[in-house]
């Protein structure tokens, strides 16, 4: 394997880390500053824009999107589309932020009214978690590698791409229609959400950085 095939293969690793830890970040390091924190700053992951812990929230879309600016993708429209949009759309959740109790009429970097920068800002959230689906679930599984091992990762990629289309559709019902009215309103549903697809997106990506080494393909084992 050359050095700048390595390189991708961290920055794929890096990827996965990153994202799979953005949600719990967010969480507690918001910690230490609840008591200035606006009330539910813990409800999701784009509340705590408004916290004590942004710079986790912030930090780590700014990296992901400009992962996907920067990833070297296949020879294939569809993975340099998919890529392009999952980075723009992890720049617009961070210049539009979401609404949430306490916070002024006009947030963000152009300073929009808060429903509409709420309403763009939940628009990017849907596209991005969409296409990490889209890209696990019909993209990482292609190939025509036949072997054992490419079978299996194959399974993983669909069943995380599964789980995010699954609680993106949690997502839009607890958002948008009573189902999910007996949830305590105390319990951080929206968090909670963002944070079981954003594992599988994780999990997804270190498979994908052939850092679960059973699930590589024993021929590149021998190189």
């Amino acid at each position: 394997m050359n050095l700048e095939m390595k390189a991708h293969i961290f920055q794929r690793k890096m990827l996965g880390i990153m994202c799979a830890l953005l949600a719990p970040a967010c969480l507690v390091f918001g910690l230490p500053g609840e008591d200035t924190n606006l009330p539910g700053w813990y409800m999701s992951i784009s509340a705590t824009y408004y916290a004590s812990s942004k710079i986790c929230m912030i930090g780590l879309l700014f990296t992901t999107a400009v992962f996907f600016f920067s990833y070297q993708c296949y020879d294939d429209w569809r993975d340099k589309v998919l890529a392009k949009v999952q980075a723009i759309s992890a720049l617009g959740i961070i210049i539009f932020p979401c609404q949430t109790p306490g916070i002024p009429n006009n947030v963000g970097m152009f300073s929009l009214p808060i429903g509409i920068s709420n309403t763009i800002h939940c628009a990017f959230a849907s596209i991005l978690f969409i296409a990490f689906a889209l890209n696990i679930t019909f993209l990482f599984t292609l190939g025509n590698s036949g072997t054992p091992e490419k079978l299996v990762r194959n399974k993983i990629y669909r069943a995380c791409g599964i789980t995010i289309f699954a609680f993106c559709i949690v997502q839009f019902a607890s958002s948008a229609t009573p189902l999910f009215d007996w949830v305590p309103a105390w319990f951080p549903l929206t968090w909670f959400n963002e944070f079981v697809m954003l594992e599988a997106f994780g999990i997804a990506w270190l498979v994908k950085s052939e850092s679960i080494k059973r699930l590589n393909d024993k021929e590149e084992e021998e190189k």
